[in-house]
This record gives structure tokens, C-alpha cells and sequence, in this order.
């Protein structure tokens, strides 16, 4: 779900209502932006299966 949220925030800044927004707006543009590309990494770090403690003890 945090993966979906994430990509439809970036897609909605890429391509929405977004691109008209001038001046000190644009900030909340990038910020959306940036925190819509934390989410998705975020998502891809829950979904991951394992640690780095996991890996070292089976090898």
C-alpha cells in the first residue's frame, strides 16, 4: 500500500495540477516529490525478506 501511495504522489507531481504552481510553491513540489520517492524506498525496505543479521548467520 505505501508503495502504491508513492507512486501515485509522484505520478500526480510529474504529470498534475502541480506544474503550474510558481514562487515558494514549487518547495511543496519538491517536497511531495522527495516524499513520494521516500515511500517507495521505504516500501521496497519493508518488503525485503531478511537482514543483514540473517545473511551472516547462514553463511
Amino acid at each position: 500500500m505505501t508503495m502504491a501511495v508513492g507512486i501515485v504522489v509522484a505520478a500526480w507531481v510529474l504529470f498534475g495540477p502541480p506544474r503550474d504552481w510558481a514562487g515558494d510553491m514549487r518547495w511543496v513540489r519538491h517536497g511531495l516529490a522527495l516524499g513520494s520517492l521516500g515511500a517507495i524506498s521505504l516500501s521496497v525496505r519493508l518488503m525485503s525478506s531478511g537482514t543483514d543479521e540473517d545473511e551472516s548467520r547462514t553463511t
